[in-house]
């Protein structure tokens, strides 16, 4: 976003397909083609602007390689935004025994992923620190909304792991996310990392189970964790793994946020 006194803020998107720049174009949106894991030029545009960084690791490796084709590309052409807000995830915390964490606990992610994306945040801040760019880290759990449902997947019935041999998930509904990540443009200090949750832990059979409700589709059978080894995907499989509970005292505290949806129960019927 870049806003000149007396005229209104512009938006500039980047992707890497020609449909979502089609589809941003019927919005009203621009939208500039950038595939980070090519060789890249830093836009022009990024210059003195409020950059929003929402782009995820490649899916292999330990290091966050598109932050760095970025990252060099900027420091190489001199081009310097105003300020960065970066999305990352609650998953660096790894997982907590189902403990409460807030953002001053220790980051010690146990998947690669995970490893990516604190990797991602420190090549963030180091290069922001050493640019005296504003820097601020949001660490997000699992994003919902009516329109995230995993429809497919409730409409095979695949199975959940009972609710007594789960780990404790977090979430955020996606409208509150939006306007949470502009709070932390407007609000957030420079060097700060907060996270972004509505701050009720729960159980992903509960989650899916109202999500099924939700849709109208019967309750889904649920499993012990011992058999889901041999019938869930090995990405349920690692989220399952992991437990902790998710503090957002800091961000409401710090940020000025008043959530729309602080229950899933409720988030899950909007957006």
């Amino acid at each position: 976003l870049k806003s000149q006194p007396g005229r209104a803020a512009s938006m500039t998107v980047t992707t890497r397909w020609n449909q979502s720049r089609e589809l941003a174009a019927r919005l009203g949106v621009k939208a500039v083609i950038l595939d980070l894991d090519e060789h890249c030029a830093a836009p022009e545009y990024c210059r003195d602007t409020e950059m929003y960084y929402t782009v995820p690791p490649q899916n292999t490796g330990v290091t966050d390689r598109r932050s760095e084709r970025l990252i060099q590309s900027l420091s190489e052409s001199g081009i310097k935004p105003r300020k960065v807000v970066l999305i990352s995830t609650t998953g660096v915390y790894g997982d907590c025994g189902g403990r409460w964490v807030d953002e001053s606990s220790p980051a010690q992610p146990t998947t690669e992923r995970a490893i990516r994306r604190l990797d991602c945040e420190t090549q963030w801040l180091r290069w922001s620190s050493q640019n005296e760019v504003e820097m601020v880290i949001l660490r997000v759990p699992g994003i919902y909304a009516f329109s995230r449902i995993p429809r497919e997947r409730l409409h095979r019935r695949e199975p959940v792991v009972a609710g007594s041999e789960c780990g404790y998930t977090n979430r955020i509904h996606a409208d509150d996310l939006a306007a949470i990540m502009l709070a932390a443009m407007h609000y957030g200090g420079g060097g700060e990392i907060y996270n972004v949750t509505d701050g009720v832990p729960g159980k992903i059979s509960e989650y899916l189970q109202a999500a099924a409700r939700v849709l109208a589709i019967p309750a889904l059978p649920e499993i012990s964790l011992a058999e889901a080894k041999h019938v869930l995907s090995d990405g349920m499989l690692s989220y399952l793994a992991e437990s902790r509970k998710i503090s957002n005292r800091k961000m409401l505290d710090q940020l000025q946020v008043v959530l729309r949806y602080p229950d899933f129960n409720q988030g899950l019927k909007h957006g």
